[in-house]
């Protein structure tokens, strides 16, 4: 069996909580009030739709085919030959959106270490990534379990320092062009919501799997929550200027200024993006070596872990050549590959499996 650990589904809430908020909360609120403007407040409610709909599909897929990916389920539903083909499709998808997400992480982690080439970032990111992709299923969750604290109570400490300088007359007038703006910028959010299917590679090793499905709906209604809060509390401290800020939070940190002692927590920003990015990291990272050695018939995915932190180095600087190439690929194209990969391609062979009667022997043994 390529993994034999296993987790809590609470350990799988606090590693998919990360994924699905650490990217948001550092450009989200800039992207969102792009096309939402002050009504940004209302479209993480709609973009979390499609991550509830992700939720069900990958829950679904489970109950048809238990102890799967869903690199083994397009095999059982599709045939060897094209589950070869999406399984590669997939495969390369993860490479890529990984790449990226190391690519952000650098740029981000640039702005304080100004000398330190890109590469030397991202590697140094891979490496630590690696060694917790290598420990197994049960060291990705402690880790996450031990820093999910650590991830969520700055950003608390934060908005309780800021809270005297924001001002809630920034919210008004409300819908003063109708739900569609707040629509359009749900867009790109629809793409980070999905990424919650990646419990997918987690499902199968739960513990309490009754659980699994309920703390992957409270991941998703915790990261709507957080990115509304979030959204909230840039606009009534930045108002009309906040779709002209490049990384809002980090701007907010700037206005905390207790007695002229406590003051400029950029640092727990950085932190906050730190912890979260490494999660997140490890999560894509994971899921490519268990995929991979799933779609090879391997018995292991440890000899993979080593090739495939190359190639994520090497993709997170391949077709990028400046930080604005990033923004477009991370504002666009990226959250239209996840939700084709995350939402549609899955609910497609749900569906397929449904219409066609398909399930796995070991479900049709205990239904039968």
């Amino acid at each position: 069996m390529l993994e034999t650990g296993k987790i809590s589904a609470l350990q799988m809430g606090m590693m998919m909580y990360p994924v699905l908020v650490s990217t948001a909360m550092l450009v989200g609120p800039s992207i969102m009030a792009q096309h939402a403007q002050n009504d940004l407040w209302l479209t993480p409610l709609w973009a979390s739709l499609i991550g509830f709909f992700s939720v069900w599909i990958a829950i679904h897929l489970n109950k048809r085919f238990p102890g799967m990916s869903v690199i083994e389920h397009a095999r059982e539903i599709t045939g060897k030959v094209p589950a070869a083909v999406l399984g590669f499709l997939y495969l390369y998808f993860l490479l890529q959106v990984n790449g990226i997400i190391v690519r952000e992480y650098a740029d981000f982690i640039a702005l304080f270490l100004q000398e330190t080439p890109l590469g030397v970032i991202s590697s140094a990111l891979i490496f630590v990534c690696s060694l917790a992709v290598k420990g197994g299923i049960e060291v990705l969750g402690r880790t996450a379990q031990v820093f999910f604290p650590v991830f969520i109570l700055p950003l608390l400490l934060m908005i309780g320092l800021v809270f005297p300088a924001l001002d809630p007359g920034n919210l008004f007038p409300i819908l003063d062009n109708g739900v569609l703006p707040s629509m359009k910028g749900a867009v790109t959010p629809l793409g980070w919501f999905t990424e919650v299917f990646l419990i997918s590679y987690l499902l199968p090793f739960l513990s309490n799997c009754r659980q699994g499905a309920r703390s992957a709906f409270f991941v998703v209604a915790g990261a709507m929550l957080t990115m509304t809060i979030a959204n909230l509390v840039t606009l009534f401290l930045m108002g009309d200027a906040l779709g002209n800020i490049l990384f809002p939070i980090m701007d907010t940190a700037k206005y905390v200024n207790v007695a002229d002692f406590f003051e400029n927590m950029e640092s727990a920003v950085m932190a906050i993006w730190v912890i979260g990015a490494f999660v997140k990291v490890s999560m894509f990272y994971y899921a490519t070596v268990l995929g991979t050695a799933q779609w090879l018939n391997l018995t292991t995915y440890q000899p993979l872990i080593l090739p495939s932190g190359v190639l994520t180095v090497i993709f997170s600087f391949w077709g990028i050549p400046s930080f604005s190439m990033l923004g477009d690929v991370t504002t666009f194209a990226i959250p239209a590959l996840l939700t084709l990969f995350f939402c549609f391609i899955p609910a497609g062979l749900l569906v397929w499996a449904i219409m066609r009667g398909k399930r796995s022997k070991t479900e049709e043994a205990e239904s039968g």
